[in-house]
């Protein structure tokens, strides 16, 4: 507007030169004062409608609504201009002059308009007339909400497509990053903020807990066998240059979402590209994970990882270290996220031959250990017989031995009775084994109830 007024005062001292005529306050009024309020409603009308048409979507009855105002402001000022004003001036308007100027002014407008529209890519032209008014003219400043679900870059309103100046209000648990044409200008987090011209959102990010899914990571082991780890979950969010454990000065209640400028140009301007585009900082971090679970896994042993003995350690637990040592956390730094807990899945072998050999070779052992026990029980049987047997014939003869200190025999009957008490306690003795036997030995025609066939 400032602009409008010089020209437009350059053009009627210059007009005012040749007519040779004395410049009043009516006349100031009428030349520039009346023609700049005009114009400047104008252009109000303009942008209010492009606004509402192209980036609020408005209903058209707020549209007839602005138009309405415009008229019933400029109509009355209008009549008062030309039915009391012209005529008491009694003089030549000298407006005209002003014409070319403006013709000037207006096309140059259109044109950089249209040049903005070409660098920037904008479908829509009226999107480069707003962003012209707004940056040239100070006239609807674009606003914009940052929440949870914004994504920078695909909207339609002016901040997202070209940039400042406007206003953005951030939402709680949310930050973004701004850059000019030659780096990052700054970061912002819940508020309001006015950003300047050529200065642009890049990413937003939400700064709250993030969790992850990782389905399989697959890598070869040391022997030469592919593992599958699947279903890692874990958590992470934005690096706040301090250690989980040190609650002192990470989260607290007056900073709830502690973050770094650092962290948040990290996960902005170092992500990687793969055939797709540059990856997600959600894609990022799986990628760091999921490299050190592979890197564990190629460094140790099929049996290591899968069915470690007691001296080897827990795998799982080992995977957590690794993903805890300082190499880790500065890959993670370098993508801007803390690592906050990470649970493993579970571990499975790709090709079933070798669980199928793991399982006969577990069946060998288990079979080989069972058919050692079961040698030494038949080895204690037989030695418990043997000493059965051998207390059985010390006991016939102590028999003997007794049965011979308890009677007295006659002299010429002492062979003949010798050999009657041998035979009598040797059929004893044989009787009580073979009684004792038969109550120990089951009948093996007799049946499972009882029965014989």
């Amino acid at each position: 507007m400032f602009l409008l007024f010089v020209t437009a005062a350059a053009s009627i001292l210059i007009a005012a030169w040749f007519v040779v005529e004395k410049l009043t306050l009516w006349r100031i009024w009428n030349d520039i004062g009346f023609p700049l309020v005009v114009i400047a409603l104008f252009i109000l009308l303009i942008a209010y409608i492009l606004v509402e048409r192209y980036e609020e979507k408005a209903k058209p009855l707020k549209i007839l609504w602005y138009t309405a105002v415009f008229f019933i402001v400029v109509g009355p000022l209008s009549w008062v201009e030309f039915t009391y004003i012209q005529p008491f001036l009694n003089g030549e308007s000298i407006f005209r002059y002003l014409i070319l100027p403006l013709a000037a002014l207006i096309s140059a407008f259109l044109s950089g308009a249209r040049y903005i529209q070409d660098i920037h890519n904008i479908g829509s032209y009226a999107l480069a007339v707003l962003y012209l008014l707004s940056s040239f003219c100070g006239i609807r400043y674009p606003k914009i909400k940052v929440s949870d679900k914004y994504v920078a870059g695909v909207g339609k309103n002016r901040l997202d497509r070209i940039g400042g100046p406007g206003y953005i209000s951030i939402g709680p648990g949310n930050a973004i990053l701004t850059e000019r044409l030659h780096g990052p200008a700054g970061v912002y987090s819940a508020g309001k903020f006015f950003i300047s011209r050529f200065e642009s959102i890049v990413s937003a990010l939400n700064l709250d807990d993030q969790h992850g899914l990782i389905p399989a990571v697959s890598a070869v082991t040391k022997d030469g066998i592919m593992v599958t780890v699947k279903d890692v979950r874990f958590r992470y969010r934005v690096w706040s240059d301090h250690r989980e454990t040190n609650t002192a000065a990470g989260r607290s209640l007056t900073n709830p979402y502690p973050f770094t400028v650092r962290a948040i140009r990290s996960l902005t301007y170092n992500r990687t590209v793969s055939t797709t585009g540059p990856n997600t900082w959600h894609e990022m971090v799986k990628g760091v994970i999921s490299g050190a679970i592979s890197e564990y896994i190629a460094k140790h042993q099929l049996d290591q990882i899968t069915a470690p003995r007691y001296t080897d350690g827990n795998a799982r637990k080992e995977i957590s270290d690794q993903l805890g040592t300082l190499a880790t956390r500065e890959k993670l730094k370098d993508a801007g996220a803390q690592l906050l807990w990470c649970d493993i899945g579970h571990f499975e072998v790709d090709n079933k031959a070798v669980s199928d050999q793991r399982i006969d070779t577990w069946k060998a052992g288990w079979i080989g250990n069972a058919d050692v026990t079961r040698a030494y029980g038949e080895a204690q049987r037989n030695a418990y017989q043997e000493i059965g047997h051998a207390e059985a014939q010390a006991e016939i003869l102590m028999s003997i031995v007794h049965a011979f200190d308890d009677i007295d025999l006659a002299k010429d009957e002492k062979d003949r009775s010798i050999r009657n008490i041998v035979l009598v306690r040797t059929a004893q003795v044989l009787e009580a084994l073979s009684t004792t036997t038969g109550e120990q030995t089951p009948d093996k025609d007799v049946k499972k109830d009882g029965k014989k066939p």
